[in-house]
């Protein structure tokens, strides 16, 4: 397989990325708001080779999310102007979406790690890492994810990347995403993710077909 080829491929990275967010995500199964510790723990001592396997599984969509930040920053940086500003704030974002989500898994995974000792986890520690991963899930990823885009909506809509409409629908997710209500953005926010990674992919990126180029606002 040539270069070329893997470059074709890497847009794909993005589907692969949230197909593990999904199957870890399942795996984990215990999604409750402000659950007592004492039932979050027993929660973890009785099912912490499942937990475990969904941190595990979840964290490697990590991995393949940075191969697709990278395959999206350079096709940005084709229609982001001589400066390529904003496709740097993408790349930023994306990079920085990765860390949050790698980490929010491994947290589950030690949650599961512990949990499987002969002692199991304590009701602090299990509420501790609950915690710990629905924040940096549900607000820190949030936040990282509206700056990726966002920047890729600013791109689009001034270069005619993807569609009007998909850019403006781009805004709103970002938007959603820095509100109080994060949590129930996300779902559409890993759509917006398939889809990017898809179109991407039929064009043929990195660079993709040249598309119409309108003038910056």
């Amino acid at each position: 397989m040539n270069e070329s080829r893997l470059e074709r491929l890497t847009p794909v990275t993005g589907t692969v990325s949230v197909v593990l967010l999904i199957i870890g995500i399942l795996f984990f199964n215990y999604y409750t708001f402000r659950p007592p510790a004492e039932e979050i723990a027993e929660f973890l001592n009785r099912n912490a080779s499942m937990v475990t396997t969904g941190g595990y599984i979840g964290s490697l969509a990590a991995f393949f999310f940075v191969w697709f930040v990278g395959s999206v920053y350079s096709v940005l940086r084709k229609h982001d102007g001589e400066s390529g500003q904003v496709s740097m704030v993408a790349l930023g974002g994306g990079i920085a979406a990765s860390i949050a989500l790698g980490i929010s898994f491994i947290g589950i995974f030690s949650a599961g790690l512990r949990a499987g000792d002969p002692a199991g986890i304590t009701a602090i520690g299990a509420v501790s890492m609950y915690d710990f991963w629905t924040q940096l899930t549900g607000q820190l990823f949030s936040i990282f994810m509206a700056v990726f885009i966002s920047a890729i909506a600013v791109v689009s809509l001034r270069s005619g990347l993807f569609p009007a409409w998909f850019g403006w629908a781009s805004v709103v997710i970002a938007v959603g995403l820095l509100s109080p209500y994060a949590y129930a953005v996300l779902a559409l926010a890993f759509i917006w993710l398939l889809v990017v990674s898809i179109w991407l992919y039929l064009k043929g990126a990195p660079g993709g077909e040249p598309s119409a180029q309108v003038e910056p606002a």
